[in-house]
């Protein structure tokens, strides 16, 4: 399989291979605001609002989150699978074309199904060591696909935690700048030439 193959799948790695923060922030305000309100109303806020994903789909997401995210013990903001599942269903997975999404879910099912060769385990039961070795390599495989599909993850966790806004207090990040000072967007504007 090739990336430039136009399945659905590949359409899925490509958006979110291209995902900046930025874009992911501007999708997720509806998540971000529920996450203001505190974890446990964002419990019971998001979980019935995961149209997009089912129970097997979120452990996979999870289960990445819990090895690229050990957030546990250190001064960062602990996270929830609900809102970080919440920011992630809010600012894509919710908006993706029915297709794509297919793709997607297909990738995630293959991801998840890669370390039972090896392992005898899908990855959502590896220990953390396994896990994250088993992400490092297909991080860093020759297969497009595996490499793809282990960064889009990655991605897609780590840029769910950082849109909340309560992940900022400990890094002492008090928001984009441009809201702060009311100043308006410019998209992706070219630099000045002179």
């Amino acid at each position: 399989m090739h990336l430039d193959t136009p399945s659905p799948l590949n359409q899925a790695l490509q958006i979110v291979g291209r995902l900046s923060r930025r874009d992911f922030m501007a999708f997720a305000g509806a998540a971000v605001s529920v996450a203001a309100g505190g974890a446990a109303s964002v419990a019971q806020a998001q979980a019935p609002a995961l149209k997009s994903i089912n129970a097997a789909e979120a452990a996979i997401f999870r289960r990445v989150a819990e090895v690229v995210l050990p957030v546990g013990g250190s001064p960062l903001a602990p996270w929830t699978p609900e809102v970080l599942l919440g920011t992630l269903e809010a600012a894509l997975l919710g908006t993706m074309p029915p297709h794509v999404l297919a793709g997607l879910k297909g990738g995630l099912q293959y991801f998840n199904e890669g370390p039972v060769a090896q392992h005898g385990k899908r990855f959502t039961a590896l220990d953390d060591a396994t896990a994250t070795a088993f992400l490092d390599a297909w991080g860093n495989a020759k297969e497009v696909p595996h490499r793809a599909l282990a960064s889009g993850l990655k991605k897609l966790v780590q840029l769910s935690y950082w849109a909340n806004p309560a992940s900022w207090a400990p890094l002492e990040y008090d928001g984009p700048i441009s809201k702060r000072n009311g100043l308006k967007s410019l998209g992706n504007a070219p630099l000045p030439t002179r």
